[in-house]
């Protein structure tokens, strides 16, 4: 057994877990960050103590993103061997080495890793001082014995595995190095150690070791009081400020002590469960609107810059996000001071994940009780609970932390009560989050009843066990006595999610619904000369494709709708419309309407024809109605549709919330009486003929095949009924039934191999009717239809399809006509949902209204290009050809990509353009959902039903 297999040998030398903090006086702290020596060994068995030929590379960051190793992602399976605790033989390392300067001999020196992976072994000026492992947990070493007066040398030899892996087992791309600061603090004989401050009962008590003067500040920086205390201090505060994520008040204490000065921030924050099991922050309900954080960068794996964690967190708060979950991990000691200054709820979860411990046999198996299992084996309780005990001792201090993890998926055993039990010792009523404790009915181990992914709905056809694994089941049996977490729902991968605000619902429906975290904030990739790579884009032994692309932002940070979508559905004011009475509600827990502006407008046909400008009194949790009706009065008709926006901006003009309301007006229409059009046939085709334009229908495909505005074609590609989409990532359960594809062309309708078949083609004046049918490759038709073209002497062609889809036929991606039309039309405007796209169970965002875009512009660059630029409710869809479709609220969507070569790239380098405009008119397109790690698509949003009616009308204008 090798040093690091050892489960003895987790720490030598290093320092038991104190609180986050970084002495202010001068001297005291020098960051090490930087340049480094490095030489990187395939082989900790290669190392050597005499390196030549040094490479030099920056601290943090991990060996992987620059050119040593390739990175591998996995999200379950080990990328190794499960035999704990040994690890490979051929075991990688990195060297590091640099030298920093000891200014005072007389001072205690240590040295801080906030982050190394796997392990380090610490060296100082030649001398062993030290090791660790707890990748993302902090290493503190007192190197004083080692040091000298000026320069000193200290070299970190880091494994890429050790013992400690097997507890590392996260979702993520697997990296190593010194990926987070690393400094060197120099402290007076005497200092402070352990700092604990409790804002509680009207009074700030701060613990130590030791004697300090302590001054107390305000909010505003203004001094409250100063003491001098031994061990210990306490201050009165009268009337206190309380935290909370909507007004996050921090305090102050400054501690000087043997002349070194350390600051902390707190503040009030009262957190438990009500006898309804609501949250109660502050004697407040409140809702956790959340979303689990990995730390990634594309180009600097583990380690994100300062500005990137303040990035990413102002970016949640400005998505309605009030709660992060630190998945799956303790995030950087800046990460968790930005929650407390911006309002931030954090879930702090301690790094350990053995999720691979499911397949260390053929299958998939949470065989919990086996002996097998790490949390099981009295060996690693050490290693268990220490890893507790340095999360909250590192972050105890920080009030933005409302509930403590025991980790992730990996099951739930006697360690992890250890640590459930160590926990509840040094903090009473601090809450747990355990959601394997709760998976397998160990509910007093935990304080919340944790799931992953539930369905919404009860169903019949379930069992009780089975429905009180859902949303609604859960929160309908008397019998439970938890408030419901969801630590993760709706998986954020590619487009998506959908059915998000179903979830919403029940929370507000619901005390002991207090919410839950979507999955995940960010994509996680590795970018390679501009292009987005994941998993098996490596040459990895195990891998898990793109499924780390599964973040509600980009991996550069880009919204996408499934971001917009979440922003709505956790947004704080909700507002209905009865006649001309507007109820406002709103939704925070902590902050008045009256710190908003609200605009509402009145718009008609894409035009605004009246707006007002409001600020309203109305108290959280509380209601207040507005007349609207002089808004409302301004509109007497329209074509098209007429609609009342509600608008609400910060004092930085940043909307946070938005309604809409369709309001009901007389529709008007200005067409004039149309004249039949006279139809003439050739013996494959018909022809429609009028002033400027010139329509060639084929009676062998049911569909046209040239449709001539001036004398100038007009299509690329003859029309045809088609359902292909290309599959989202949240489709890659269901596409096995919808697709042919070379692993499995059984299983499938095969709707990406459609045959089309024409029975009867026949006209009759001015209409022509087919029947025909769609069928996949190998398989009988799955739709029979008839399809009536009638013809107009202005050009307009009115369309109508009805038709059925087979009983036993699985539920379609979606049902309409497409076509290819030339580049040059590639400028569209469209009145319906918009102005990102959308889909039936994914537009809450998004408004009615007219919209102008282009099929460049309604790309998106998904890490694996997929079906996306959709708008639902369309009334009327207009080319710059003069090519315009209007209907009841149809589906379109404009592309550069044709479907099925979306279908099959793989990156978006891999993504041709065809040199067309392709252009979709369905009568429904199948909602996103979260399925491809969630649950299946709920059926009101599947395109599932048998008897179709559909009917548009097209036409060309004239120049």
């Amino acid at each position: 057994m090798r040093f690091y297999e050892d489960l003895d040998n987790i720490a030598i030398n290093r320092l038991p877990q104190r609180s986050y903090y970084i002495p202010e006086n001068e001297g005291a702290y020098t960051l090490l960050n930087g340049r480094w020596r490095f030489h990187y060994f395939d082989s900790e068995a290669d190392v050597t103590d005499s390196i030549s030929g040094w490479d030099e590379i920056s601290v943090p960051s991990c060996w992987q993103t620059l050119g040593y190793e390739d990175p591998n992602y996995t999200n379950v399976n080990y990328p190794y061997p499960v035999d704990p605790p040994f690890v490979p033989d051929r075991n990688p390392a990195g060297i590091y080495e640099r030298e920093f300067n000891v200014e005072n001999a007389g001072n205690q020196t240590y040295i801080v890793f906030e982050g190394v992976s796997s392990c380090v072994f610490l060296y100082i000026n030649g001398e062993f001082a030290g090791y660790s492992q707890g990748s993302h947990l902090q290493a503190e070493f007192d190197v004083t014995p080692f040091v000298k007066k000026g320069v000193n040398t200290l070299r970190a030899k880091v494994l890429k595995w050790c013992s400690g892996s097997y507890l590392e087992d996260q979702d993520f791309f697997r990296f190593n190095g010194i990926f987070r600061d690393v400094y060197m603090l120099s402290r007076p004989q005497g200092h402070l150690t352990d700092i604990e401050v409790l804002a509680e009962k009207c009074a700030i008590t701060a613990k130590f070791s030791g004697s300090a003067n302590v001054t107390l500040c305000d909010g505003e920086g203004r001094v409250l009081e100063t003491k001098t205390g031994q061990d210990g201090v306490s201050f009165a505060v009268e009337n206190p400020v309380f935290w909370n994520a909507e007004k996050p008040y921090l305090y102050t204490l400054k501690f000087e002590a043997a002349g070194e000065v350390i600051t902390i921030k707190t503040g009030f924050k009262t957190v438990e469960i009500g006898p309804d099991c609501a949250l109660i922050i502050n004697g407040v309900p409140v809702k956790l609107k959340g979303v689990n954080h990995h730390d990634t960068d594309p180009y600097t794996g583990w380690y994100q810059t300062d500005e990137a964690i303040l990035n990413d967190l102002l970016l949640m708060k400005s998505l309605n996000i009030n709660t992060v979950r630190t998945s799956h991990y303790p995030p950087p000691p800046k990460f968790l001071n930005l929650c407390d200054e911006l309002g931030l709820y954090v879930v702090l979860e301690t790094d350990l994940e053995t999720h691979g411990f499911v397949t260390r046999v053929c299958g998939y198996g949470y065989d919990n009780d086996n002996s097998d299992w790490p949390g099981n084996k009295k060996e690693w309780t050490k290693s268990y609970v220490e890893r507790m005990e340095r999360a909250f001792e590192r972050d105890k201090n920080h009030p933005s932390i409302i509930m403590w993890s025991t980790g992730n998926e990996s099951g739930h055993g006697p360690n992890h009560y250890e640590m459930v039990k160590w926990l509840r010792a040094r903090r009473p009523g601090a809450l747990v989050h355990c959601e394997d404790a709760s998976r397998l009915g160990y509910l007093d181990h935990a304080d919340v009843y944790s799931i992953m992914y539930p369905e919404v709905y009860k169903n019949e056809a379930y069992s009780k066990e089975q429905n009180n694994r859902t949303v609604e089941g859960y929160l309908t049996n008397p019998e439970n006595k938890q408030p419901l977490f969801l630590c993760e729902f709706a998986h954020a991968m590619g487009n998506g999610p959908g059915t998000v605000l179903e979830y919403m619902d029940f929370c507000y429906r619901y005390p002991a619904f207090i919410g839950g975290c979507v999955w995940e904030w960010a994509d996680h990739t590795v970018v390679i000369d501009g292009v987005p790579k994941y998993g098996g884009d490596f040459c990895e032994g195990t891998h898990d494709h793109n499924f780390c692309c599964d973040g509600m932002v980009t991996h550069d940070r880009r919204l996408k709708a499934g971001s917009k979508e979440i922003k709505a559905a956790y947004q704080n004011i909700s507002a209905s419309l009865n006649g001309t009475d507007l109820t406002i509600t709103n939704l925070y827990d902590f902050t008045n309407l009256s710190e908003f502006s609200l605009k509402l407008s009145v718009m008609a046909d894409g035009e605004t024809v009246a707006e007002g400008d409001y600020t309203l009194d109305v108290r959280p949790k509380e209601s207040r109605e507005l007349n609207v009706a002089a808004l409302i009065g301004n509109v007497t008709g329209c074509r098209l549709g007429a609609y009342l926006n509600a608008s609400f901006t910060d004092k930085n003009g940043h909307e946070v919330a938005f309604v809409q309301h369709e309001l009901s007006v007389p529709k008007q229409s200005h067409e004039a009486p149309r004249e039949a059009l006279a139809l003439t046939e050739t013996e494959k085709t018909i022809i429609a003929r009028g002033d400027g334009f010139v329509y060639e229908f084929s009676k062998l495909l049911g569909g046209f095949v040239s449709i001539k505005r001036n004398g100038k074609e007009q299509l690329v590609s003859p029309t045809k009924l088609s359902v292909w989409r290309a599959p989202t990532d949240n489709d890659r359960h269901i596409r096995k039934k919808w697709e042919w594809s070379d692993s499995d062309n059984q299983s499938g309708e095969n709707f990406n191999k459609v045959f089309s078949k024409v029975y009867d083609c026949r006209t009759d004046n001015n209409v022509i009717t087919v029947t025909g049918s769609l069928a996949g490759i190998s398989r009988k038709p799955f739709f029979r239809y008839t399809a009536v073209y009638a013809f107009f002497t202005d050009g307009t062609v009115d369309v109508s399809l009805s038709g059925s889809v087979r009983e036993d036929c699985v539920w379609l991606p979606r049902l309409g006509f497409e076509f290819k039309t030339l580049l040059e039309n590639s400028r569209f405007s469209y009145f319906g949902m918009g102005p990102d796209e959308n889909y039936a169970d994914m537009r809450a965002f998004a408004r009615m209204g007219l919209f102008h875009s282009s099929a460049a512009d309604e790309y998106v660059n998904y890490v694996k290009p997929q079906e996306h630029g959709n708008h639902t409710n369309t009334k009327e869809l207009a080319f710059n050809n003069g090519l315009t479709f209007t209907g009841y609220g149809f589906e379109c969507n404009v592309s550069e990509f044709d479907s099925l070569d979306l279908s099959r790239a793989g990156h978006i380098d891999e993504l041709k353009k065809n040199g067309a405009v392709n252009v979709r008119i369905d009568y429904k397109v199948s909602g996103i959902g979260s399925n491809s790690c969630g649950p299946a698509l709920l059926e009101r949003y599947r395109l599932k039903e048998k008897q179709i009616e559909f009917a548009f009308s097209f036409g060309l204008t004239k120049e």
